[in-house]
């Protein structure tokens, strides 16, 4: 769900909140004898509504980031989570998904960035004259 459609769907779900609590305020509770005072009612939604449009703006905020740096083929990555064949690994100070295109590969040993498919990295062990660097 993007920009436009997730505006839309924020915002019906909000007005909908809104009438269930209205409804609840002033016809369940008084139904069952208990009374609620104006000013309750009318904080009640006021913080119900800037709840919503706080936490629409953060999600919209949120869908609209990209990666803004992913990591280039050939670098060193160290496993953190073992790649069974998915895992974590660690590539310059950020966790990153991942593939090992070599079958199993345990938490601690360092691998190869071979591509990017998504935001998984595929990953392949280390030539024998690189491990000892």
């Amino acid at each position: 769900m993007r920009g436009r459609s997730f505006l839309a769907y924020a915002i019906s779900i909000s007005v909908l909140e809104q009438v269930l609590l209205l409804l609840v305020l002033l016809v369940v509770l008084p139904y069952a004898g208990i009374v609620v005072p104006s000013w309750v009612v009318i904080s009640s939604v006021a913080i119900l509504a800037t709840i919503s449009i706080v936490l629409t703006r953060l999600n919209l905020r949120t869908l609209g980031l990209k990666v803004t740096r992913s990591p280039d083929v050939g670098v060193r990555a160290r496993v953190v989570k073992a790649l069974t064949p998915r895992g974590y690994v660690r590539v310059g100070g950020e966790l990153w998904p991942a593939t090992s295109e070599s079958g199993v590969v345990l938490e601690g040993e360092e691998v190869r960035v071979l591509r990017m498919e998504g935001l998984r990295l595929i990953v392949g062990p280390l030539d024998d004259t690189e491990r000892d660097v």
